[in-house]
């Protein structure tokens, strides 16, 4: 997934020198590309991901579009306060990439899970926040992201994952796919949990019952409009998250079926 991000993006680095790249990680096998090919575009900070966001800001300060790069809760936790207030506070367009959303980095233990980055950046002024369940819907933010001026955070899960779509399939630009139809009740799931929420619409057809599921790929800001106009006729909606439950997915649908009624 990440990786499908990193090709579609390079093509885009190329053709603009405005747009930087900067690492905390290099352990993506595409960013050897992106060092080889074009190294007057890219910076590696080493582990120092809070210096990072001050330098992407920086540079977006001064007309740059700058995309970072590092494992998921250092690019969110740890840079929390460089994140609220150089760059969302300040509306740069700069993009966070953070591979190993939720608990991919299962065995590496609590510093390295993501259980809460939903919760505290969306809760950050003018970010924009996506999380693709596939390496298509990847591929489709990297020229989404590009053309996007404000902040963002893209959260990429770590695992090799099975394509839900084909490119002419889902309007990425909505925000949310209907991957499923059903008429007993709707499962709304976000990255790789999307795949474990097909998994269950599956098993419960073969009980009787037709579930539908919602891909919500981008979380912030969320579709209300359109993702109301799929659940108008399903009487339960369950969510599915790899994310504590305050202030995540759940939180997110919760508070829209309040303001909306």
């Amino acid at each position: 997934m990440r990786d499908a991000f990193f090709e579609a993006l390079h093509p885009i680095v190329r053709a603009d020198q405005n747009v930087i790249i900067i690492s905390a990680d290099n352990g993506a096998p595409m960013l050897d590309t992106f060092w080889q090919t074009l190294p007057d575009q890219c910076f590696s900070v080493g582990i120092a991901e809070q210096q990072m966001i001050g330098m992407a800001c920086g540079m977006a300060f001064e007309g740059k579009k700058v995309y970072t790069y590092a494992i998921a809760p250092f690019i969110t936790l740890r840079c929390y306060e460089q994140n609220k207030l150089d760059m969302c506070a300040m509306n740069l367009p700069v993009v966070n990439l953070g591979v190993g959303a939720g608990y991919a980095y299962d065995i590496m233990g609590p510093t390295h899970h993501t259980a809460e980055d939903i919760a505290v950046m969306r809760a950050l002024p003018n970010l924009v926040m996506f999380s693709p369940a596939d390496g298509v819907t990847a591929a489709a933010l990297a020229r989404i992201s590009y053309e996007c001026r404000s902040p963002q955070y893209i959260r990429f899960d770590r695992a090799g994952i099975p394509n839900l779509y084909h490119d002419r399939e889902v309007e990425f630009t909505d925000g949310l796919a209907l991957t499923r139809p059903g008429r007993n009740m709707c499962i709304i799931a976000t990255g790789i949990m999307v795949h474990q929420a097909l998994k269950a619409s599956e098993r419960l057809a073969r009980e009787g019952l037709d579930v539908g599921v919602v891909d919500l790929f981008r979380l912030k800001p969320v579709n209300e409009d359109l993702l109301l106009q799929h659940l108008a006729d399903v009487p339960r909606v369950v969510t599915l998250e790899e994310h504590r439950l305050p202030g995540g997915l759940g939180s997110m649908i919760a508070e829209i079926f309040v303001d909306r009624g």
